[in-house]
Parts: C-alpha cells; structure tokens; sequence
C-alpha cells in the first residue's frame, strides 16, 4: 500500500491504479479535479506492488540515454500537418510512420465531455485526436495495461505523454521493450480538469451553445502567438491569443492552477527517461531567421539511440537542422525548471465556486485592454 507518499509528490500518473491486482485503487477527483489514489484497505493484500511502481517513490533510471542529447529544429514538410499541430508536426510524423507500419500510436485526446484522456488509435484517420496540446492533465486510466498488451503482441508501439507518465509506463513495464518507442514533450505543469470545464461552462452560456472543438495553440494569429479556438455546434467560433485568453493567462501569465507536483516536478533531469522529447522551439528565431517562420518549429532532442533511429526514418519529410543543446535550453526553461506557483493560490482556490471563473482568473493577472469577460 502506498504508504510514503505525500500528496504534493504525487503526480496522478495512475501507475499504482494499473498495477493493482485486486482493484483497490480508484483514481478519485479531489477538490480541484485532481486525480489521487484512493486505498480499500479491505481489499489491499500488502502486496506492495503500487509502492514500486510509482515513479514518484522509485524514479526509473535510464542508464544509457545521453545527458547531453542530440539537438534539433524542424518541421513537417507537409504544412496541413504543420498547421494542424501544436509546434511543427514532428510527432505526427512520428505516428505515421508507425501506424505505416502495422503499429499503435497511444496519446492525449479529449473526450465527448472535452476533458482529456489517453487512448490508443490504429489508423492514421484517428491522428487528429491526439494531435495538439492539450493543456489539463490526462486521464491515463489503464493505458499502461493496454500499451502491454500490444507490446506482447510484437506490434510496435508509441507512446506520447508527459515525463512523469512515460516514467509511470517504464516503471509499470519493468523491463526494456525493443518495439516501444516513448515520447515525452517540455512540460510546464499540468492544469486542473475542473478550471477548464468551469471555462468552458462559461463560454457555452454566453454562445447559447455547447462547444464541439476545444483547439489550444491555433495558428491563425501565427505560431508565436497561439490561440485558444473553441468551436461551438451553431457554428460561431471563440478566439482569443496568449494575452487575451483567460485560461491561458491563469496558466501562463499568473501559474494559478497547476497539479502540485508540477511545482516539484522530479523529471527535469538529464538523462531524460524517454527516447526523444518534443517541444516548441522557443528563441529559435535570435540564433536562426531560416528555422522561424512563425508557422511552428519544433523541438526535438534525441536521448537515446532508438530514439535516433526513428528520427532518421522521418528526416526525409522534415526540414531539420541539428541546433546545440545550449541554444534549446536558452529559451526552453521548462527544460530543467519547474513553474513557480503564485503566492495568491489558495486565495484563487477559495474562490472557485463563488466567482465567475474568468473573473477569479484575471484578478491574478496583469491589466489588459479588451480583456474577456469585461
């Protein structure tokens, strides 16, 4: 049973939820739509598995995997994906080329009530479910458990999710899989499921319509300025960019409502647990005008040989150019450190369920004109 754990340390990965033999661990949703182990301790049989497999008590180490990682900028060359995707559609190069292959791709999606979740899709068809940001903290349910089966199955597999999730997946495997190739993304923290549907709510009141797309980094106003868009079943189209988007503002802008390990978070370190890493190529365009067309460029370290080897296969359809680790680091903070929470927290959570939340939002944010909401 896990025992050691304080709840600020853990991160919700869900490892402990799949690895449990007699289903006495339920994933169950705290005060702020967090989601923590909860114990039967009728039914716990002390078998301790749960303590060993979460990555938050007993990180994987990966020995072989560089501290100094392969650096590179690029993009598809197919600028449907490029423009559909969060940075420059590396990872849906990736994904294809698995899914060519007779491979299962497992990522991110948001599901009918637009909260997010892991899934697995077979087909290239499914890809635009698990493309883009998404910028609350996933449902894993028993991904972990699927993600095997295939494994066993010698089907090749990709796994995209968070560092602290691929370390959960390691840590749940226990051994090395040649056929599976793990992804994980630069990571600033994960937001809490209840903010967003809160937002949500809010926007669907004031369109007189439910919302049929939730679409974070849009493109429209360019890569550097990206857009929440939400799309609502009449039709009409909500779109506000990094300054003007309350959401976005509360998790960028004022650091409101993250998980409260992301505050701590114990994944960013060198080596990375996972073959290759994705991100937006932040300060690309002070070292290199060519590699910043404001259409998304992305990021991508190569920390293992694996992950070397599928960049390889995918080269012919990127522009790329290999960059230094120093330049990715320089304007990718979030590379080694952790976000700062505000100091006015609680204060925001105190107020969650009184105020309007776009207006519990933007107290902690500086003063814009044409703010939402006003």
């Amino acid at each position: 049973m896990i025992e050691y754990l304080n709840k600020e340390e853990c991160t919700g990965c869900g490892a402990c939820y799949n690895i449990c033999s007699t289903s006495c661990i339920e994933m169950v949703a705290d005060e702020k739509g967090f989601l923590y182990p909860a114990i039967d301790v009728q039914k716990c049989i002390r078998c301790e598995l749960c303590q060993k497999v979460c990555p938050s008590i007993n990180r994987p180490y990966i020995t072989d995997n560089s501290k100094k990682p392969e650096t590179w900028a690029a993009w598809s060359l197919d600028e449907e994906i490029r423009f559909e995707s969060t940075s420059g559609g590396v990872f849906s190069e990736l994904a294809l080329y698995v899914l060519q292959n007779n491979g299962i791709v497992c990522g991110a999606r948001y599901n009918d009530k637009h909260m997010v979740e892991h899934c697995i899709i077979t087909d290239k068809k499914s890809l635009s479910l698990i493309r883009q940001s998404k910028y609350i903290q996933s449902d894993t349910k028993q991904i972990y458990i699927e993600v095997k089966k295939y494994l066993l199955q010698n089907r090749e597999v990709l796994f995209c999710g968070t560092p602290c999730e691929c370390a959960a997946l390691i840590n749940f495997l226990g051994k090395k899989y040649m056929n599976l190739l793990c992804v994980d993304f630069v990571c600033r923290g994960a937001n809490s499921p209840k903010v967003f549907k809160l937002f949500l709510e809010k926007l669907e009141k004031e369109y007189g319509s439910q919302v049929q797309r939730v679409w974070f980094k849009n493109k429209i106003l360019g890569w550097r300025r990206f857009s929440t868009r939400i799309e609502f079943e009449t039709g009409e189209v909500y779109s506000k960019d990094r300054y003007s988007d309350a959401f976005i503002r509360g998790y960028i802008e004022a650091n409101l409502y993250m998980r409260e390990s992301c505050g701590q978070c114990k994944y960013k370190t060198m080596p990375r647990l996972s073959d290759i890493t994705l991100g937006d190529f932040w300060g690309i365009k002070s070292v290199d005008m060519e590699a910043d067309t404001d259409n998304g460029t992305s990021l991508i370290m190569l920390n293992s040989e694996k992950g070397k080897n599928y960049f390889e296969k995918i080269k012919r359809k990127l522009f790329a150019k290999e960059r230094s680790f120093e330049e990715v680091c320089t304007g990718n903070k979030c590379i080694y450190s952790s976000p700062v929470f505000n100091s006015r927290c609680q204060e925001f959570w105190e107020n969650i369920d009184s105020l309007d939340i776009v207006e519990n939002i933007l107290r902690f944010c500086k003063k814009r004109d044409n703010e939402i909401g006003t």
